[in-house]
């Protein structure tokens, strides 16, 4: 353990935390599944319990309205906090996740300051162009890949207790740490 919090310190500005780091020592956060509905039925006057989907224009999102509720507050039972200069960062420091931003997407990252306890996601539109550079990139990093729902998923291998899931589907594309937490965010983008 010491030696992951030591190697994690020597690359703090690096990709490897914005990868998470030593995760394995932190609690697992990520969405496993999608919240059930109330056990009792609203009355025919009240409102929905959830949200209307918002645009899915990706510049029109913020990071917190692309989660469910109950992901927000697993994020604040863990003293998350929502990084202020994580895209710039990417955009700065040449990472891939970058592309998020460049294309006027949205790449967030939730974590514990001052700490590598991190989880980051996003989504962007995509063209034809960037889409076969990103398969091409995907490809040649080792990632394997598989249909998914209405795209094409590609899985990272486990470093340092994070795996990382590129989903292609249509005219965008998402990353997150699970394909729960892509589902989540393209339901609440109104992109599923």
């Amino acid at each position: 353990m010491r030696a992951c919090t030591a190697a994690a310190a020597t690359v703090v500005v690096t990709f490897a935390l914005m990868l998470g780091g030593c995760a394995p020592s932190f609690p697992d956060i990520s969405v496993t599944e999608t919240p059930t509905a109330p056990a009792q039925s609203p009355a025919p006057t009240t409102a929905p319990t959830q949200t209307a989907a918002p645009t899915a224009d990706p510049a029109a999102l913020a990071c917190d309205t692309v989660l469910d509720e109950s992901s927000l507050d697993a994020f604040a039972a863990h003293d998350y906090q929502l990084s202020d200069d994580f895209a710039q960062r990417a955009v700065d420091q040449g990472w891939p996740e970058a592309a998020f931003v460049t294309s006027g997407g949205l790449l967030c990252q939730w974590g514990v300051v001052r700490s590598d306890a991190s989880e980051h996601y996003g989504l962007a539109p995509i063209t034809a162009e960037q889409r076969a550079t990103q398969i091409a990139r995907l490809g040649a990093a080792g990632y394997s890949n598989e249909i998914y729902g209405d795209g094409e998923l590609f899985t990272g291998a486990l470093t340092e207790g994070v795996t990382l899931h590129y989903l292609i589907a249509g005219d965008h594309w998402f990353v997150g740490f699970s394909t729960a937490r892509i589902d989540e965010i393209r339901r609440n983008a109104g992109l599923s």
